[in-house]
C-alpha cells in the first residue's frame, strides 16, 4: 500500500484511503513534480509548503503596510528599516516553526531601489521553510 501511494505522490497525485464512510487524504500534494527545465523537482509537492509561504508573504505584506501605511520617502534610512521589519517577521517566523536557521540567511535579505521605477523599492526574502515529517522510520537493534 505504501510503494502505491509513494507512486501517486511522485506523479502529482494526492492517495486517499477510506475508513469506513469516511475518505482521509494520506498527504495533500500539488500537481508540481518537474521544474522549469523538466527536471524532477518535488520542492512545492507539498501543500503546506506552498501554504507556509503564501502565509509569510501575508505576514510580511501586513507588516510593512502597518509600519509604512503611506509608503514614505525612499532613502537609504527607510530601506533599512524596511530590512529591520523583513528580518522580525521572519524571526518570528521562525519561533513558529515556519521557517528555520534565520540567522543563516539573514544576509540574502536584500532591499534596493528598482532601476526602472524610481518609486519603488525590491525585497528578497529568503524562505527556508521547515518541511513536514510524512515519513519516520526507526530500527530495532537487539543486542
Amino acid at each position: 500500500m505504501r510503494t502505491e501511494e509513494e507512486k501517486a505522490l511522485h506523479n502529482g497525485l494526492t492517495p486517499f484511503r477510506v475508513q469506513g464512510s469516511r475518505v482521509q487524504l494520506v498527504r495533500a500534494i500539488s500537481t508540481y513534480v518537474k521544474n522549469a527545465a523538466g527536471t524532477d523537482d518535488d520542492t512545492l509537492l507539498d501543500i503546506t509548503t506552498i501554504r507556509t509561504l503564501d502565509a509569510i508573504r501575508l505576514a510580511w505584506r501586513t507588516r510593512m503596510s502597518q509600519r509604512f501605511p503611506n509608503g514614505g520617502k525612499l532613502t537609504d534610512r527607510r530601506l533599512q528599516q524596511i530590512r529591520s521589519e523583513t528580518l522580525d517577521v521572519l524571526y518570528a517566523m521562525e519561533r513558529l516553526e515556519w521557517v528555520e536557521d534565520i540567522d543563516t540567511y539573514k544576509n540574502q535579505v536584500t532591499v534596493t531601489r528598482n532601476a526602472q521605477d524610481r518609486t519603488r523599492a525590491d525585497v528578497g526574502i529568503p524562505a527556508p521553510v521547515v518541511r513536514g515529517l510524512h515519513i519516520l522510520t526507526g530500527t530495532v537493534y537487539l543486542y
